[in-house]
């Protein structure tokens, strides 16, 4: 459980180092252009002159003194941002395969070991899965594969209104076993259990634990914002199957009425006549 919580852990500062990605390359651009249109300006202006033992030497004039130390302040900051995007990139992975490893070595689930060998092999497949496993998570409301290594929310859904309450804050997909337990000894009602990537998504994007079905796609899929479900409770004093199919079947009329009114009065304005001018 210690290994797994750093791994989670892990996988956060990943996520938030992320995130941090665009600034940092923002940044870069920013002084690499500073560095460039300097030194460019200082040739311009002639603040390099030839030396035949040390090369170039810089002319000390006001201009060129201001125009280089532009130049030597860019170039310090876009090595220290440059320094900076390599150490989080690769220490971060070195640290992931370490945690990985250590998961494989103390027999804490297959997808551990299975994942060792997949890294343990070199060669062109080892880099491949290197490439897979650290790209970016999707977004959206499509469904995704579950990532075995990615921290998870986790929910409970009531099946019979769509009604969700959360089970875990941050959680690996190797627990997800016990969270359905929780979830289905919590909850009177049929309950399944729904996730989605914490941190980088929203609840509306949550998909079942397996990762095959979007919450978006649920029957019942945030009914209970709309209507109250007599006999949907997670109480099992007021649990009642009977009174949930009665209120299904009562639903499916109402819904059956209005499609029907609907149609009469789409067919009564095309059979009524128009009038004449």
């Amino acid at each position: 459980m210690q290994l797994r919580q750093e791994l989670a852990n892990d996988w956060v500062q990943r996520e938030q180092g992320r995130n941090d990605g665009p600034q940092v390359e923002k940044q870069i651009r920013k002084y690499d252009r500073i560095f460039q249109t300097s030194r460019a300006k200082a040739e311009r202006n002639g603040c390099y002159q030839s030396n035949f033992i040390f090369g170039r030497s810089l002319v000390r004039t006001p201009k060129c003194l201001r125009l280089n130390r532009k130049i030597e302040d860019s170039r310090r900051q876009l090595e220290h941002l440059q320094a900076q995007r390599s150490a989080r990139s690769g220490g971060q992975s070195r640290r992931k395969n370490d945690l990985i490893a250590a998961l494989a070595r103390a027999g804490c689930g297959s997808q551990y070991q299975q994942q060792t060998q997949r890294r343990g092999g070199g060669g062109f497949m080892s880099w491949f899965e290197q490439d897979f496993w650290d790209a970016p998570p999707r977004r959206g409301l499509e469904t995704s594969r579950i990532e075995p290594f990615a921290t998870y929310r986790t929910l409970c859904v009531r099946s019979c209104d769509g009604f969700y309450f959360p089970v875990s804050f941050s959680t690996l997909p190797g627990s997800f076993p016990q969270d359905i337990n929780k979830c289905q000894t919590q909850c009177a009602a049929p309950a399944e259990l729904y996730v989605y990537r914490n941190p980088g998504e929203e609840p509306e994007q949550m998909v079942s634990s397996d990762g095959r079905n979007a919450y978006s796609d649920h029957q019942n899929a945030w009914r209970f914002r709309k209507e109250y479900v007599k006999g949907c409770s997670c109480k099992s004093i007021e649990y009642d199957p009977n009174e949930i199919t009665a209120a299904n079947e009562k639903a499916e009329e109402e819904n059956a009425q209005t499609q029907a009114k609907q149609s009469g009065a789409q067919f009564d304005d095309k059979t009524k006549p128009k009038k004449t001018q």
